[in-house]
């Protein structure tokens, strides 16, 4: 190749790289204002324990963002996310030089992407139940990764391809090895077992069997779980319907045939009460005496 061609070819690069760079910033801007606003929205609903926008009421949307897993030491995960999409944004717009805020860019990205993934992995593996707005999430920080790390060569070509790997193993053994030791936690504490019912908790249950009494749920809905857990161990007497065709046992005909939508919804005397109950509640709606224990 001449030299004029050589010339030719390295404008022509240069050209491109410029265009390039020209969207990447945009692009990154506009992605992480949207993961925020996602996430702030998320962190919204778990503080209020509101009802998510176009997904029913213990549906997919509502077993993930509810579940154990949706918050660490109580602060839940979609927080971090917001705070994961404000740092890049900062960063993204703040004046830096380009080597430091391409590395910055760089471990908050792929930290957010790895933790991603580990959230898809208990979405289809533990809680098997998927969020669309997590997936939503997730391919938003997956994009950003991306776009950040196939800019190295231009924001940071100092950086060699052997400190890059120990950068990304070092961020990938954090983000990992703090996820599995939280998932420990979990599953060891959902297998700790079900509480012995006292005298209270196994009459109301056994009077509302013998009354025809039915808990219409899911096996995906935490709501439902949890509502039997009060019960403890007395629990098997609850008539419980599972309206998942999915679901171990699935009654899904007879949940149709009620017009059962939302989970758990109880059928007391002929009534339908709609979300979980004190066991209060229940006990007056079903018209339990606690003399008669």
């Amino acid at each position: 190749m001449s030299s004029k061609d050589k010339t030719k070819s390295s404008r022509d690069k240069t050209i491109k790289d410029k265009t390039n760079s020209k969207y990447f910033k945009p692009a990154i801007l506009i992605l992480s204002v949207i993961g925020f606003l996602l996430s702030v929205y998320l962190t919204y609903l778990h503080y209020t324990e509101g009802h998510t926008a176009f997904c029913s009421q213990g549906s997919d949307c509502d077993a993930v963002r509810q579940s154990s897993y949706s918050s660490i030491f109580g602060v839940p995960v979609a927080l971090f996310g917001a705070i994961a999409y404000a740092l890049i944004f900062w960063f993204t717009y703040v004046s830096i030089s380009k080597s430091l805020r391409w590395l910055l860019l760089y471990i908050i990205s792929l930290a957010g992407f790895v933790f991603s993934v580990y959230l898809t992995y208990l979405e289809l593996f533990v809680i098997k139940a998927i969020c669309p707005y997590c997936v939503i999430s997730a391919l938003i920080m997956t994009a950003i990764f991306i776009m950040i790390a196939f800019r190295k060569a231009e924001f940071y070509p100092k950086l060699s391809s052997l400190h890059t790997a120990v950068l990304t193993v070092c961020v990938l053994g954090v983000v990992v090895i703090g996820s599995s030791a939280f998932q420990s936690d979990r599953l060891e504490s959902q297998n700790e077992g079900t509480s012995t019912a006292n005298s209270f908790q196994l009459g109301l249950a056994k009077h509302l069997r013998q009354n025809g009494a039915k808990m219409y749920g899911s096996y995906k809905c935490p709501h439902c779980n949890a509502q039997k857990a009060l019960f403890g161990d007395a629990s098997k007497y609850v008539d419980y319907v599972e309206c998942d065709p999915e679901g171990p046992n699935t009654r899904s005909n007879l949940c149709f045939s009620r017009g059962i939508i939302n989970y758990p919804t109880w059928e007391i005397n002929g009534k339908f009460y709609e979300g979980a109950k004190s066991l209060p509640e229940l006990s007056q709606l079903s018209g339990y005496n606690k003399s008669q224990q």
